[in-house]
């Protein structure tokens, strides 16, 4: 089970059309973080009950991208809004536990839906209600425990649970650390001081009209030449963590996924990239004078091994290349706007 605590206090003490909303958005992101791994058997009101035939240590790795993955989402939604409202300011209270069990059950359907069945499944539904001392856990039955490794069964503290089905022993795994290094990161910019590439273009145009061709959808699939892409909005509708789904062919598609925005001065994106796996950019956008403005870009990605020179120089040669050719019809396209008038003045590595 993962179940979205402070999900009753929300809902009671803020504007129900926005933590509807947010809440909607929160599960939703549980169930994509799941990625077919586990399989979404009921969705009860703030909590999911989900199935796997897994049992070792891989599910509790799961569970943690999972929940800092939901941190990372809060985190989004709360610096992407601008919403006075009691539902968007107090975001950050909610969090999420899991109950973990291993047992057996049966499924059978009411009204078209599928529901879990069996002794097992009414235990993992009391867990929901314990004594862990804690908002936000793992807290994992014995017979789940009984595969993992002991490395990680020395992290978690033993809280043996009482109801009317009888003592259920179990024990917890504190989950605070995940959150708060999730909310203490920094701003995931990247530092020119420190980049593997930086570069210069200058566009005949506002920064609002350049922001604007850098991160709407349709004006991208055109400068990038590309057949699709597909837009997945960001925190509560923004472009905070919202991604670009480039389309190249069947079984091809590349991912920007947007990490930081300050419309319109500044974007950082991330993305898979051939060679170096996770390449970071951002754009950092200054009007000269009226009608030109200067886009300063610093890439960042890492590399390891007797194989780093090779890498950098293959990665860095295909990033200049389509830089070039991505400015180049961005110059284009605004020039032909009737605010447009140059193409873009240069790159400078």
């Amino acid at each position: 089970m993962a179940d979205i605590s402070g999900y009753t206090k929300f809902v009671a003490g803020t504007e129900a059309e926005h933590s509807r909303e947010i809440l909607a958005e929160l599960m939703d992101g549980i169930a994509k973080s799941f990625g077919g791994k586990l399989a979404i058997d009921q969705v009860e009101g703030d909590a999911l009950a989900c199935t796997t035939e897994r049992t070792d240590v891989g599910v509790v790795d799961w569970l943690r991208e999972t929940f800092r993955l939901f941190h990372g989402r809060l985190r989004d939604i709360r610096t992407a809004t601008t919403c006075p409202c009691r539902a968007c300011a107090t975001v950050q209270e909610l969090g999420l536990k899991f109950i973990v069990h291993r047992g057996e059950f049966s499924r059978y359907e009411v009204a078209g839906r599928v529901q879990l069945h069996g002794n097992d499944v009414n235990v993992v539904h009391r867990l929901l209600k314990n004594s862990v001392p804690l908002r936000e856990y793992l807290l994992a039955t014995e017979s789940a425990l009984a595969s993992w490794p002991q490395s990680l069964r020395a992290e978690l503290i033993d809280a043996p649970q009482t109801y009317d089905l009888g003592a259920v022993e179990a024990a917890y795994l504190d989950l605070r650390p995940v959150r708060d290094a999730v909310w203490n990161e920094p701003r995931p910019t990247v530092d020119p001081n420190t980049a593997k590439m930086r570069s210069t273009v200058r566009y005949a145009g506002t920064p609002e009209q350049v922001f604007r061709y850098f991160t709407d959808p349709q004006l991208r699939q055109i400068w990038m030449g590309v057949p699709r892409v597909d837009y997945v909005a960001g925190a509560r509708g923004s472009l905070v963590g919202a991604e670009y789904h480039c389309i190249h062919g069947e079984h091809q598609k590349t991912v920007f996924r947007v990490l930081d925005v300050t419309a319109p001065r500044e974007l950082t994106m991330q993305i898979q990239f051939p060679f170096v796996g996770t390449v970071w950019r951002t754009d950092r956008l200054e009007p000269e004078g009226t009608s030109t403005t200067r886009v300063d870009t610093a890439v960042a990605w890492h590399t390891r091994g007797i194989k780093a020179p090779l890498l950098d120089f293959m990665a860095a040669r295909m990033l200049r290349k389509y830089d070039a050719l991505y400015a180049k019809r961005v110059a284009e396209l605004i020039a032909a706007t009737p605010s447009g008038a140059d193409s873009a003045q240069g790159v400078e590595a």
